[in-house]
């Protein structure tokens, strides 16, 4: 833990400071007491967790710091979650009921329905359900603005103690992929107002190693691979959380004539909630294709068994991981094997787990005839966009959080004054 301090008020970082992932941040003050984010600590979770070895309870996550200890929430009044990526999310069932914010209490719950299994059952609600949880939107305490990044929604939120203004960007992009999440820097502007006392700024992408895809060159490459491609069967991955990357390709396949259809009805359930919470204009046609007579209900989506639309160009997304699902298809579509593409978006890195899947994946598309693209646009802001952060916001002081860079961040922040 790393305490800061600005007159009354404190900040108690149990996580996220000269790391990735994992943030945890307490703000206490005489009038206030409040908690940003409160995630899973992947790093620790690798070291004593596996397939052969399973936590036992949300208690021993606590006890082994993969989630915040009990005594991080000892003074603390509310909880908000900026987004819903697990390292930021972290278990939900919460010492002490304490009142907890979610930046959507809905697509937090249709999440949470692949949590059943494994390890991520202790990331469930104590009662089972998410009754109980309010929306970020609705606080009284904490300010919030959308920004952009590979989870929707996802928040800043500004503090103001009685002493400090504390702005917590969260994880963001800059430059969206997008514009359905806003514009990130008008928004930060709008609740620093004239600048803030300290930052909390993450900073993931500095001295990572990494292929640079701005949002612009994405849209180009992706165009570029739909233009070549002679098939009328592609198929795509993003994922379910990132609503920015999936409209961005989505409105590329229809300018090129493929018609969508989502073949999971876990994902395609995800997708539509988003669809209801942010988009307040008329889309063009999505198909979900059930593969049974039981017809899921969705407000986005027209309903068609797969054989009945083999006369469309299709654009079928699966699970990033649903490699058994393309092969399903192209059994039940009776595809000539050889020449068919499979596109990944990915919008964070692949960790040495999900490395070693990937492999298992590309080895069953080879054998299917497919060949994979992985496109990643980085959910986080590229470490040259920093200034335009600190241009916009204003702070005095900042705290590097979700970063091994600190130091780096620190001296550039030093410069700018």
């Amino acid at each position: 833990m790393r305490a800061f301090s600005y007159g009354k008020t404190q900040i108690r970082v149990y996580g996220g400071y000269g790391s990735i992932g994992g943030n945890c941040v307490v703000i206490s003050s005489p009038s206030l007491n409040v908690m940003l984010d409160q995630g899973v600590n992947f790093s620790q979770l690798k070291k004593f967790y596996g397939f052969s070895i399973q936590p036992d309870s949300v208690e021993e996550l606590r006890a082994m710091r993969v989630l915040p200890p009990r005594e991080a929430y000892s003074e603390v009044e509310e909880v908000y979650v900026t987004h819903l990526h697990l390292d930021h999310l972290g278990s939900l069932n919460i010492p002490g009921d304490i009142p907890t914010y979610l930046p959507s209490r809905e697509i937090a719950e249709a999440l949470s329905r692949s949590w059943w299994f494994g390890w991520k059952q202790h990331l469930l609600p104590k009662t089972q359900s998410f009754y109980g949880f309010k929306e970020v939107n609705e606080s009284k305490r904490v300010l919030p603005a959308m920004v952009s990044h590979s989870a929707y929604p996802s928040y800043a939120l500004r503090v103001d103690t009685d002493d400090a203004s504390i702005l917590y960007t969260g994880d963001l992009r800059v430059t969206p992929l997008h514009t359905i999440s806003g514009v990130t820097l008008e928004n930060l502007k709008r609740i620093a107002e004239d600048g803030v006392d300290i930052l909390i700024v993450e900073g993931t992408n500095f001295g990572r190693r990494m292929s640079h895809l701005s949002p612009s060159n994405f849209r180009a490459l992706l165009a570029e691979i739909l233009e070549g491609y002679g098939r009328e069967v592609l198929f795509i991955s993003t994922h379910p959380l990132d609503l920015e990357a999936t409209l961005s390709v989505l409105e590329l396949l229809w300018r090129y004539g493929y018609t969508p259809v989502f073949e999971n009805l876990y994902y395609a359930k995800l997708l539509d909630i988003m669809l209801n919470t942010a988009v307040k204009r008329e889309i063009c046609e999505i198909y979900f294709t059930p593969r049974s007579s039981r017809i899921a209900h969705l407000d986005n989506f027209e309903i068609a068994f797969l054989g009945e639309l083999r006369d469309r160009m299709l654009a079928i997304f699966t699970p990033p991981y649903g490699v058994k699902d393309v092969k399903d298809i192209i059994d039940s579509l009776d595809l000539t094997k050889g020449g068919l593409l499979h596109v990944t978006v990915l919008g964070e890195p692949l960790s040495e787990e999900w490395i070693i899947e990937e492999r298992k994946v590309e080895n069953w598309l080879k054998l299917l005839g497919v060949t994979s693209y992985r496109i990643h646009v980085s959910g986080h802001y590229q470490p040259y966009e920093f200034k335009e952060i600190l241009q916009a916001v204003k702070p005095r002081n900042v705290i590097p959080i979700h970063t091994k860079a600190t130091k780096a961040i620190l001296d550039i922040f030093e410069r700018s004054k």
